[in-house]
């Protein structure tokens, strides 16, 4: 019984996570962190939940793109990575 509710709250602090990072602002603070990656080849922040986010350049497209890798923490662990290509906003 124990295993089962610990595995219940487990689920339900991931998907408040997932939740959370799929909301436009989450989003949008990302993007503003890739975009610094961009411009100085990584960048990190830290949003309004205390998500670290933390971007690094890994591959240049074109003089305006690039490969980007995120990887989103909380409390030292990591939450979520990802590559997403990126391009400079002008």
């Amino acid at each position: 019984m124990r295993f089962l509710i610990v595995a219940l709250l487990c689920c339900c602090a991931f998907a408040a996570r997932a939740d959370w990072l799929d909301t436009p602002e989450a989003r949008e603070f990302r993007d503003r962190v890739v975009q610094l990656a961009l411009i100085y080849g990584e960048s990190s922040g830290i949003d309004l939940r205390d998500y670290k986010i933390v971007t690094r350049e890994v591959k240049k497209v074109d003089a305006d793109c690039s490969d980007v890798e995120v990887t989103t923490s909380k409390d030292g662990k990591d939450v979520r990575r990802e590559t997403v290509r990126a391009c400079k906003k002008h």
